[in-house]
Parts: structure tokens; C-alpha cells; sequence
């Protein structure tokens, strides 16, 4: 924990000797928001079904949840909202449905409420009444947060905000995914990119020290892999091949937690 603390610090303090370099970035940082191509979110329903391994057969409308059932639940920015492939059926979320139905033999109800380009604090904000109980849930956040410089404490006060919030709904795991390594999207340029890359890596941070202290709350960290072919057109969104990636990545910690 004390390794941890230091390394948090450490980061901190990279980031605040940093800081004056932000006047040469700005200009670029307009550039690049300016140039870079703007992808819709995904078509499709916010909610389906992955049957168990018998018959892996994706349906459009929810059946009533059997004894193998497991409900899961997904929030949060664009990658939520299947931006990157044109069908949500390709998404991160179906992607995460299939993983977790091939290992646990289950049929695998996923819910989405993702909205394209939201901050932390606006999801919450946004944030519907659930009128049932989900088994998993799974969050993806921080990209906007990282680009619109979200303060580091109200990051983590808006994380445990959420994190209470969804206790309310589950009495499983809370997974929150990690946000992003932003120094390796193709669509930034250097030194943008690194200089996003480190922001990422602090708030990624916060999330690793609210699941330390929240007993639900779980860190889903991956080895993503940002090959051209696991990226969109956009260069900034995965694809159809980079959601599936990032699905697989984060299985085995999330089988680990679902165990009886």
C-alpha cells in the first residue's frame, strides 16, 4: 500500500512539473480536435442476450432469465455506446456478454447506458432509475475526463459517488475498467500524446485507490493491444477486433471475482 501511495505521488509530481508545457500543446491539441473524424455511436438495442454456450445465438429482445442466468449492466462514455463499429451487437458490451457466457455457461442479459463524449460527473447526473437488480456491473470512463482535465479530487469523489450509487442495484462486483493508455492512440500526435498519456495514468490511478478502500469495487487492468487493426477509422475508438481484445483482456479478473 505505502509502494502504491509513492507511485501515486510520484505521478503527481511528474504531472505538476508538466504543467508549463501545456502552453506549447494547446495549439495542437485545437488541431487535433478540429481534424480528427467524428464516428456516431453504434445502431442497435441497449440491451440484449447471449446464450449459453449451447446455443450462442444473439437475440434481440431479452427472454425472461433462467437459472443460468446473469445480468449485466454497462455504463459509461463512448466506448459503451459502440462507437468504433456500426452495429452495438459489435460492441465492447456484447463483446463482454459473449466472454463471460462462454465461461460461465450462462445466458448473459446485457444493459447499456452509454453516452458519447460525458464526463464522470454528467453520467452520474444522467444516470436513470434502475427498476431491477443486475448481477455485474461494469463501468468505462475517464477519456473525456482526461482530455477536459476533470480535477483529480472531484474524479474520485464522482468515483465513489457511482460506486455507492450502483451498490444500490447489485450485490456483485462493481468492475471499472481501465482508463485507456491515451499515449498510445494513433489519432494523437507526440507531444500531445504523451502528455494526455500521463493524465490518463493519474486517473487510472484514482480508480485503482477507490477499489483499495470500496469492497465491491474491482480494477479491471489490460494489456491493450493498439495495433491498426484494433483501432477504428478515427484512430481514437477500438474496433469491432480491439473491443473483442479488450474483452478477453479483462475476462480472467472478472471470473476470478464472479467465482461462488
Amino acid at each position: 500500500m505505502i509502494r502504491f501511495h509513492l507511485k501515486v505521488l510520484l505521478f503527481r509530481l511528474i504531472w505538476l512539473v508538466s504543467l508549463p508545457g501545456l502552453i506549447l500543446i494547446l495549439p495542437q491539441a485545437i488541431y487535433v480536435k478540429r481534424k480528427t473524424l467524428r464516428l456516431p455511436e453504434a445502431s442497435g438495442r441497449r440491451a440484449g442476450v447471449i446464450e449459453r454456450e449451447e446455443d450462442l445465438t444473439i437475440l434481440q429482445t431479452p427472454n425472461t432469465p433462467s437459472e443460468t442466468s446473469m445480468k449485466l449492466l454497462h455504463i459509461g462514455e463512448s466506448t459503451v455506446a459502440g462507437v468504433g463499429v456500426q452495429d452495438i451487437q459489435n460492441g465492447f458490451t456484447s463483446q463482454i456478454a459473449q466472454q463471460l457466457s462462454s465461461k460461465t455457461h450462462s445466458n448473459v442479459h446485457w444493459h447499456i447506458h452509454g453516452v458519447n463524449g460525458i464526463r464522470l460527473q454528467e453520467l452520474i447526473d444522467q444516470l436513470p432509475t434502475f427498476d431491477e437488480s443486475f448481477d455485474v456491473v461494469v463501468v468505462t470512463m475517464g477519456v473525456n475526463d482526461t482530455t477536459k482535465l476533470t480535477p483529480i479530487r472531484q474524479w474520485y469523489q464522482s468515483l465513489n459517488t457511482l460506486t455507492l450509487q450502483l451498490s444500490n442495484v447489485t450485490n456483485g462486483p462493481i468492475f471499472f475498467t481501465q482508463v485507456p493508455p491515451m499515449m498510445q492512440f494513433p489519432a494523437l500526435p507526440s507531444p500531445l500524446k504523451w502528455w494526455l498519456g500521463l493524465r490518463s495514468m493519474l486517473l487510472d490511478l484514482e480508480i485503482q485507490r477507490l477499489c483499495k478502500v470500496h469492497g465491491q469495487a474491482v480494477h479491471l487492468g489490460a494489456k491493450l493491444k493498439v495495433a491498426k487493426e484494433m483501432m477504428a477509422e478515427d484512430g481514437y475508438h477500438p474496433s469491432a477486433l480491439g473491443y473483442e481484445n479488450w474483452a478477453m483482456e479483462i475476462l480472467p479478473t472478472m471470473e476470478q471475482h464472479l467465482q461462488p
